[in-house]
């Protein structure tokens, strides 16, 4: 019999990944798979120990069983787990994913444990990743933030690509780090984050990533993080001009949407990474500038990842588009497009994620018009009928400007923002709402017009204000000059108190700032009390409990080019 009749990924990745943390008594776990859908599997065996792809124990499961309860672990320790199936023959897979634990009993009360992170029911879900509040105490991860963070992007063919990993609480996170390439075997990396620091990630640096695609999943063994993931390159060689950032997601979904693409003057790439043990069924309904719509199917294997050039898509050429996206199960997805300017490959570029669902309501906070930027905003209407949007548009001082649209059903709106009466030359976030839920991207380019632009960058519109953010990335100084802002909107009637804790590397003190942002206004902040050359993430609360809307910008200069390079995005809502 040949050895491929057994099925090489015995385990999916799966949302919750294999590990149930499920601590029946002190030292105690239960490991969980999925069935090998081979019909002549005897049993499996469940190997581990406390080194990353070293095993020194073992115990084979039987009957059908697909979990196993481990006991009389080494409190303190982390344990790393694979499972293998065998069939009647004796013949064996390959070791499925490595999922990892941490075991040990949680040193406070569940009392304290509850005042400390603003728990009140141990049974609920208050971060809503599938892991229960009495689950995240047993095995002490932070309970405010998802266990699992998943970036579709990623790729080190002619890029430079680094994860920023913020750990805003007060414990140490241990993490691991499982790698998804287009092809090939996964690659895993553990790492611990102080509490209060952002790490850095290089991944071009790691053995068996050089020169690959692919997708990544950041779990929290212990404490939690906040993950983006950001892609240098140049178009001309040397220091890299160009540049995009992306955060993770923390739910792959059957279902996803895009208000921005085009396939006429940029190149366009969706991008959708599949953590599941079989095939998933990518289906794409394409809602054009023209009103019409078209649609394509393509296949996700099984752990991995899958990209679809829309420029190729008959019948979308010389189009932009928003994208409504199906899948026979969960996935994500992200979408990256390119500029060819100034005869420069891929001059210009921006990434981001998948939007979850359209909505009535959102906020954005970055935006500038002027001499220097090209502001849009891209809406996508997935409805049947139209839908009447009405932004208003806040400035750093003075009254708001009030603009109302209809974007017709099943199509995608464009507007030039710089057009806009009042917004000619000025800084600026927006408040949108709308009659029938729509979804917002909002992208910039510069310097001019769209005959001089070599570089932009774009971000989904948050659907939710709230009094406490955290961004993983950014950078100041340095041989490049990096410039990060963070830009912060107040679309309520009520000044917002905000403190701004800066979160740096190699275990340096938090810098903690407070300001005043009026109400209906948006507020820039650039000058941070850092060294020259630091890398730092950050925590925006409002203190007095008006909601807000976060979002950072970052840009570099190369090639004697002012702000070369720019990357965007907006933070992850912790409440």
């Amino acid at each position: 019999m040949d050895r491929k009749t057994i099925n090489r990924r015995v385990v999916a990745i799966g949302l919750a990944l294999l590990f149930v943390a499920a601590r029946l008594e002190a030292g105690s776990v239960t490991v969980a798979w999925d069935p090998n859908p081979e019909t002549n599997i005897a049993g499996y065996t469940v190997y581990w120990g406390t080194q990353s792809g070293v095993y020194t124990s073992s115990r084979a499961v039987t009957g059908g069983a697909t979990s196993l309860t481990i006991t009389s672990l080494t409190d303190g320790r982390t344990y790393y787990f694979v499972v293998q199936a065998y069939n009647n023959a004796g013949l064996r897979s390959d070791y499925s994913l490595e999922v990892s634990a941490y075991i040990g009993t949680n040193p406070l009360s569940v009392q304290a444990w509850m005042q400390k992170f603003g728990v009140t029911d141990m049974n609920a879900d208050d971060d809503r990743d599938g892991v229960t509040n009495q689950q995240e105490y047993d095995g002490q991860t932070d309970p405010t933030l998802p266990n699992t963070w998943y970036l579709t992007e990623g790729s080190t063919t002619i890029f430079r690509e680094r994860l920023a990993i913020l750990n805003p609480g007060t414990d140490p996170a241990e993490i691991t780090v499982t790698f998804l390439p287009e092809s090939g075997t996964p690659v895993y990396r553990d790492y611990s984050v102080p509490a209060q620091s952002r790490i850095t990630v290089d991944v071009q640096t790691i053995p068996g990533l050089s020169g690959v695609s692919h997708s990544a999943m950041v779990t929290s063994r212990r404490g939690g993080v906040v993950v983006e993931r950001t892609m240098f390159w140049s178009a001309t060689g040397g220091a890299p001009t160009s540049g995009h950032t992306g955060k993770g997601v923390s739910t792959p979904q059957t279902r996803w949407y895009f208000a921005e693409g085009d396939a006429g003057v940029f190149d366009t790439y969706l991008l959708f990474a599949n953590p599941n043990s079989s095939a998933a069924t990518i289906s794409i309904t394409y809602l054009l500038d023209d009103g019409r719509t078209l649609s394509g199917s393509y296949t996700a294997n099984a752990t991995s990842r899958v990209t679809v050039y829309t420029n190729d898509v008959p019948g979308l050429s010389g189009h932009s588009f928003s994208a409504v996206v199906n899948a026979s199960a969960p996935v994500t997805a992200e979408r990256a497009m390119y500029l060819t300017a100034s005869g420069q490959l891929w001059r210009v570029g921006t990434a981001v994620g998948g939007i979850e669902a359209p909505s009535s309501t959102w906020y954005v906070s970055e935006g500038a018009t002027g001499p220097f930027f090209d502001e849009y905003f891209l809406i996508g209407n997935p409805n049947h009928s139209a839908s009447s949007v009405t932004i208003r548009f806040l400035k750093s001082s003075g009254s708001p400007i009030v603009q109302t649209y209809t974007v017709p059903a099943q199509s995608r709106m464009t507007l030039y923002i710089d057009d806009i009466p009042g917004l000619q030359d000025t800084s600026v976030s927006a408040s949108v709402t709308a009659s029938l839920p729509v979804v917002v991207e909002r992208a910039m380019y510069w310097p001019g017009n769209w005959s001089t632009w070599y570089e932009g960058h774009a971000s989904a519109a948050v659907a939710q204000a709230g009094t406490k953010w955290a961004l993983a990335e950014g950078e100041v100084g340095g041989s490049a000059s990096f410039m990060s802002y963070i830009l912060i909107a107040n679309p309520s009637g009520q000044d917002a108190n905000v403190r701004v804790t800066l979160l740096r590397a190699n275990g340096a003190p938090p810098s903690v700032s407070s300001y005043t942002v009026a109400a209906n206004a948006r507020l820039t902040l650039y000058q941070f009390p850092l060294t020259s050359g630091e890398k730092f993430g950050a925590v925006v609360e409002s203190t007095n409990g008006i909601p807000v809307v976060v979002e950072r910008s970052m840009y570099w200069n190369a090639n004697g080019l002012y702000w070369s390079g720019g990357t965007n995005e907006t933070g992850v809502r912790l409440r």
